[in-house]
C-alpha cells in the first residue's frame, strides 16, 4: 500500500539533493523533526536514528541511495509493518520534479492500516512544497 506526492520544481537537482542528504537541511522541511543522525555516509545500507515530536526515537536504514537522485529509508513499526519513505528527484520532459512516497509493507492489509498510512502521509504534501519553496529561492 503506497501514497505519493509529486510536484514540479524550478531548480536543478543539485540544488535539491542536499535537502535529503544533509541532516541539517532536513529541518527545513520536516516540521516535527527533533533530531536525525546517520551512522555513516548517506549510502545504501547506512543506518540511523530520528526523533519526531511526541514520538519515541526510531531506527531507520537507507535501503536505496542514488547520489543526486533518490533516497529511500525503511523504518520497522512493531505490530504494524515496515514503512518505506521514498524521496526522488525526477527529470521528465525537460522539467524537474520531486516525489515523496510512503509505502507500508506487511502480509495482510486492513482498513486500519490505510488509516495509519494516511496519518503518516498527512505531512508529506506540505513537506514537498517546503522543499520546492526553499530550492527555488
Amino acid at each position: 500500500m503506497e501514497l505519493q506526492c509529486k510536484v514540479a520544481v524550478n531548480a536543478a537537482k543539485e540544488r535539491i539533493w542536499p535537502y535529503y542528504a544533509d541532516p541539517a537541511m532536513r529541518y527545513a522541511w520536516e516540521d516535527d523533526l527533533e533530531s536525525i543522525v546517520f551512522d555513516g555516509e548517506v549510502k545504501t545500507g547506512t543506518t540511523g536514528r530520528m526523533k519526531l515530536k511526541d514520538m519515541p526515537e526510531m531506527q531507520f536504514a537507507l535501503t536505496e541511495v542514488i547520489e543526486g537522485a533518490s533516497l529511500c529509508d525503511r523504518t520497522d513499526v512493531p505490530g504494524i509493518g515496515s514503512l518505506f519513505f521514498g524521496h526522488e528527484i525526477l527529470q521528465e520532459k525537460g522539467k524537474t520534479y520531486i516525489q515523496h512516497s510512503v509505502r507500508l509493507e506487511k502480509n495482510i492489509f486492513t482498513e486500519e492500516d490505510l488509516g495509519f498510512l494516511c496519518g503518516v502521509f498527512a505531512d508529506v504534501p506540505g513537506a514537498v512544497m517546503k522543499i520546492k519553496r526553499e530550492a527555488e529561492k
